[in-house]
C-alpha cells in the first residue's frame, strides 16, 4: 500500500451528511454564522438550537399538506369551566339559517275548529246530561260548599289561555283512540241510571269533554290540556254517602280541635261530640261548619297555584299536601273566634244582628271573613317560604 492510499479515508465520504457550518467539530473551533436567523430562549451546547420540527411520514400515498389548519379558538366562561367555541365571521357566500318556528299553529283552522266545537259539541253534551247539569247549578246556587263551581269553567278556560306558549301545535287529524272515554261515559251512563246514582252520572260528564278534545285535537293537545282540564272536578259535588261520612268525620274534629285553641287562650272549652260547652255559651257545631267546604276553596286555590306557578314537581306536591291541613286548622280557628264573639261580645254581636237574624249567625259570618283572610295569607306565605328556601342555581 502507498502513502497516497493511506492517507485517504477507508470509506468514501455521503455528500449529504457533510456536517455544516452550525455543527461543532472537535478539531475546529465553532463560529456562528451572524446571517443565520435562530429563535429566542432555546440554548443548547452551541448557544442556540432550533426547535425540534415534526417530519412528514415517508409513505408514498400520503401527501402532507403545505400548511396544517389552526385549530378553532376555545375561550373560558367567567365563572365557570367550560370552553365556548368563539364565534368565527360566516362566509358572506353562506346565509344564515332561517329562524325556527317553535309553535306551528293554524290559526284560521284553529278558531275555525273552535267554533264549530262550541256551535255543536257544548249544546249536546248539555242535552245528553241535562238533568246533571242541573242539579250542579242548584247545588252551586243554594248550597255554600259548591257555590265556587260557577267560576271553575271560566278558571280552566283562563289556565289554558296562560299556557298558550307551550301549545304543541296544529293537528289536522282525528284521533279515532280518543274515543276510548266516550264509551267510559257511556258506562258511567248506565250504571248510574240503574243505581240511581246522580253523582255518578255528573262525573260522565269529564269523561265527555276528554274524548272531545282527544278526538278532535290528537293526543298532544290532550296531554297539553290534562292538567287544566282537572280542575273541571270541582264543578261536581260529591257522592251523597260520602259526603255524609266525610261531614260526620268532619264536624268530629273541628270541635274538638277548636275546644283545644280555646283552652290555649285560657277559655274553659268542653267538647262533646259536636258540641262545645264554654262558660255561659253552648256552641254546637252543624254540617255547615264541619270545613268541608274550606277543604274544597283552599285545596282548588292550591291546584290553580299549581297550573300557574310552574315549579318543581316536588314542590307542587308539598303545595298540594298542604291544602287539607291549612282548611282544617283555619276551620278549627274560625269555629274557636265564633265562640269567643258569643262569650265576652255578645251585646256587641247582637247590635250587628239585622231584625229576625240569630247571634251565632252574626257571629259565624264575622268569623268566617277573618278565616277566609287568614286562610289566603298562611298559603301564600308556604309558596313564597318555598320560592325563598329553595332556589335553583345554575353551575
Amino acid at each position: 500500500m502507498t502513502e497516497k492510499h493511506a492517507n485517504q479515508p477507508s470509506n468514501p465520504v455521503d455528500p449529504g451528511n457533510v456536517p455544516g457550518e452550525g455543527d461543532s467539530h472537535p478539531e475546529s473551533p465553532h463560529v456562528p454564522d451572524k446571517h443565520k436567523k435562530v429563535k429566542r430562549g432555546h440554548f443548547g451546547s452551541n448557544g442556540f438550537t432550533p426547535r425540534r420540527e415534526a417530519t412528514a411520514p415517508t409513505s408514498p400515498h400520503f401527501d402532507a399538506p403545505d400548511t396544517e389548519p389552526a385549530a378553532p379558538k376555545r375561550s373560558f366562561d367567567a365563572g365557570g369551566h367550560k370552553p365556548v367555541a368563539s364565534k368565527q365571521p360566516q362566509s358572506p357566500h353562506r346565509s344564515a339559517p332561517p329562524p325556527s318556528v317553535r309553535l306551528p299553529i293554524n290559526a284560521s283552522f284553529e278558531w275555525t275548529r273552535l267554533i264549530l266545537l262550541a256551535a255543536i259539541m257544548v249544546p249536546l253534551c248539555i242535552w245528553g246530561s241535562y238533568p246533571s247539569w242541573g242539579s250542579m247549578v242548584y247545588e252551586w246556587y243554594y248550597s255554600d260548599d259548591y257555590s265556587h263551581g260557577f267560576l271553575v269553567i271560566p278558571a280552566t278556560l283562563l289556565f289554558l289561555y296562560m299556557r298558550r306558549d307551550s301549545y304543541p301545535g296544529t293537528s289536522y287529524k282525528l284521533d279515532w283512540v280518543g274515543l276510548f272515554p266516550i264509551f267510559i261515559y257511556g258506562v258511567f251512563r248506565i250504571v248510574s241510571g240503574m243505581r240511581f246514582m246522580e253523582a255518578l252520572d255528573a262525573v260522565a260528564i269529564f269523561f265527555w269533554i276528554l274524548s272531545i278534545v282527544w278526538f278532535f285535537y290528537g293526543w298532544r293537545v290532550f296531554l297539553w290540556a290534562l292538567p287544566s282540564l282537572c280542575f273541571l272536578v270541582f264543578m261536581f259535588q260529591l257522592p251523597w254517602r260520602f259526603d255524609v261520612i266525610m261531614r260526620n268525620q268532619l264536624q268530629f274534629f273541628a270541635a274538638h280541635f277548636a275546644s283545644v285553641l280555646l283552652q290555649l287562650v285560657g277559655e274553659a272549652a268542653v267538647p262533646i261530640k259536636n258540641t262545645i260547652r264554654l262558660s255561659t255559651t253552648e256552641l254546637g257545631v252543624e254540617a255547615a261548619c264541619s270545613g268541608l267546604r274550606f277543604l274544597m276553596s283552599v285545596f282548588a286555590i292550591a291546584f290553580a297555584t299549581v297550573l300557574l306557578m310552574r315549579r318543581p314537581w316536588w314542590q307542587n306536591v308539598l303545595i298540594l299536601a298542604i291544602a287539607a291541613p291549612l282548611a282544617l286548622f283555619v276551620n278549627a280557628v274560625r269555629i274557636a273566634i265564633t265562640g269567643i264573639l258569643l262569650e265576652h261580645f255578645n251585646e256587641m254581636v247582637s247590635a250587628w244582628a239585622r231584625e229576625g237574624q240569630s247571634v251565632g249567625v252574626v257571629a259565624d259570618a264575622f268569623a268566617g271573613k277573618i278565616a277566609i283572610v287568614l286562610a289566603l295569607s298562611l298559603f301564600a306565605l308556604f309558596v313564597w317560604y318555598l320560592g325563598k328556601v329553595f332556589r335553583r342555581v345554575e353551575i
